[in-house]
């Protein structure tokens, strides 16, 4: 798959553990949720309802892949990386429209540019509820 923003970069799959909340106590058990970095710009690519089970699995943040956003590549809105049949849309988060994620109108999945996880980031509260604020209702 390649990324949206940058075009020509493979996006990378990275295994991130999480933990089935279903489960109370220590006896939760691990699972991964699969998804895609660009090593260049840092952006993530979540398959549709990945983003909703890496966020209700309280999973760790993603490992940093790029130190500083583009804005010129934050403005693009390129082809949806999994199915490439249509161009992403900007979609303002529910809970603050000043966050974007760029969206596929067929396969229902979640682009987030790096800037995008970093504005998403408050100090107060753990990451996961952070990203949950931010995009939960995407």
């Amino acid at each position: 798959m390649h990324c949206p923003k940058c075009l020509t970069a493979e996006l990378e799959s990275v295994s991130v553990p999480v933990k089935d909340r279903s489960i109370p106590g220590p006896d939760q058990t691990m699972g991964q949720v699969e998804v895609d970095m660009c090593a260049s710009c840092g952006g993530v690519w979540f398959d549709k309802d990945e983003l909703d089970r890496y966020l209700d699995a309280a999973a760790k943040p993603l490992p940093p892949m790029a130190k500083a956003v583009d804005p010129a590549q934050d403005r693009k809105a390129g082809l949806c990386p999994r199915c490439c049949a249509k161009p992403l849309h900007k979609t303002p988060a529910p809970s603050n429209p000043r966050l974007t994620a760029d969206s596929c109108p067929q396969c229902g999945g979640l682009w987030l540019d790096a800037g995008e996880l970093e504005r998403a980031a408050g100090k107060d509260l753990p990451f996961a509820e952070r990203l949950q604020a931010a995009f939960g209702g995407v």
